[in-house]
């Protein structure tokens, strides 16, 4: 038997130690325990969440990367509302939306997250107007959120319905924002949000239903018929963009030349 330690915040569970081993687990480095206990802990305010935190992981990992974003907040003069982008757990989110992956290659330097937070400042305010929440609103899709609204500012409403779960279907059918509410519940159910290319392949097929979304709802064609309309709707679960593709768009347009540069 072994043990790990988590918390529950908003919802959402959070693992506060147990990392490394959870990956050698997977990989197959260390044969896995057949039995884990899990120890959480239940916060009742922010700042219990952030001890919980400066108590499992040491001043250079998690806590220092949370209060680094904290300060970045601060500098851009950002006021946010929704806990779940103020909380400042955005690291893995900001490295998929500029790189494509959140996997940081040995030889690679980490994002910079005081720049970063300054890099996407509209859009994060443009995010959390939304309120998204920590139960929809996993690294994936936070990606998707600041890849999408820096190539298509004006189009947040996808993500307004996401937030508050307004997905349709019909016959059968899913719409893109049910696409991915039922993608995000199949996630949760099999407890892997916490895998690297979960979150990847999740911000990619959410990348593909705003598109979708983007060009075939009905209330932003007011009614069309257009030749895009049958992409509106799925029968089976939506595919991924080729996301490095999108991340590259992201540059350009923030004028990122290479990936130390941010």
């Amino acid at each position: 038997m072994r043990q790990v330690v988590g918390c529950k915040w908003e919802g959402a569970l959070y693992k506060l130690d147990g990392h490394v081993r959870a990956g050698l687990w997977r990989n197959g480095a260390v044969a896995a325990p057949a039995t884990v206990r899990a120890t959480i802990y239940f916060p009742e305010s922010e700042r219990e969440f952030y001890d919980l935190y400066r108590a499992h992981h040491a001043a250079s990992s998690a806590i220092s990367r949370l209060d680094d974003i904290q300060a970045a907040f601060r500098e851009n003069e950002m006021s946010l509302n929704s806990r779940r982008l103020k909380h400042g757990l955005l690291v893995q989110a900001f490295t998929l939306a500029l790189r494509g992956r959140i996997r940081v290659a040995s030889d690679e330097t980490p994002v910079d997250l005081r720049n970063a937070v300054g890099l996407f400042r509209d859009e994060l305010l443009l995010l959390d107007k939304a309120m998204p929440s920590t139960e929809i609103f996993q690294t994936g899709v936070v990606a998707a959120a600041l890849i999408c609204l820096t190539l298509y500012p004006k189009h947040e409403v996808f993500f307004e319905k996401l937030a508050q779960e307004k997905g349709n279907k019909r016959d059968g059918l899913l719409d893109p924002v049910e696409c991915v509410l039922s993608l995000v519940e199949k996630i949760r159910n099999q407890g892997t949000a916490s895998i690297d290319a979960v979150q990847e392949d999740l911000c990619a097929r959410t990348v593909r239903a705003f598109l979708a979304h983007m060009r075939g709802d009905p209330e932003i064609f007011e009614g069309r018929v257009n030749n895009t309309m049958k992409r509106y709707w799925f029968k089976r679960m939506i595919q991924g963009v080729d996301l490095d593709a999108y991340v590259k768009r992201v540059r350009r347009k923030k004028k990122i030349a290479d990936k130390g540069e941010i």
